[in-house]
């Protein structure tokens, strides 16, 4: 699984413009998305990796795709601070942290790190 991520400008319609993009060639998304100051950025994952792809470059967005694991994790508080800290203590960097789905009892999201061989290795059966 990938996750994308994009880059551009905080201004009226950016957002709009690459989801009209995705939408235009049937991909569908799960998003999310941060501004500070004049730019922003969008993480998202596709439902067609190759179409996003393919729809990301024809747009001419700056974008970068980045290998992604499932995490599930009871949905709770400290799930997430258990979770990242354990990471932080193998040495992991999380780059990207994306909210897939979220019940009553489970949350389920997508984790872009430097090292996928160790974050499965201190995560265990936290990884889908």
């Amino acid at each position: 699984m990938s996750a994308f991520t994009v880059e551009f400008e905080n201004q009226p319609g950016r957002l709009a413009d690459l989801c009209e993009v995705m939408a235009a060639r049937g991909v569908n998304l799960v998003i999310c998305g941060v501004a500070r100051g004049d730019t922003g950025t969008v993480a998202f994952i596709a439902d067609d990796e190759s179409a996003a792809r393919t729809a990301l470059q024809d747009a001419g967005f700056d974008a970068r795709e980045r290998d992604a694991l499932t995490v599930r994790l009871k949905n709770a508080p400290g799930a997430g601070a258990a979770t990242f800290r354990t990471l932080a203590d193998a040495g992991v960097n999380v780059e990207v942290f994306l909210p897939v789905r979220v019940s009553d009892a489970q949350f389920v999201g997508v984790l872009c790190v430097d090292d996928h061989d160790a974050a499965r290795a201190v995560l265990g059966d936290v990884v889908r």
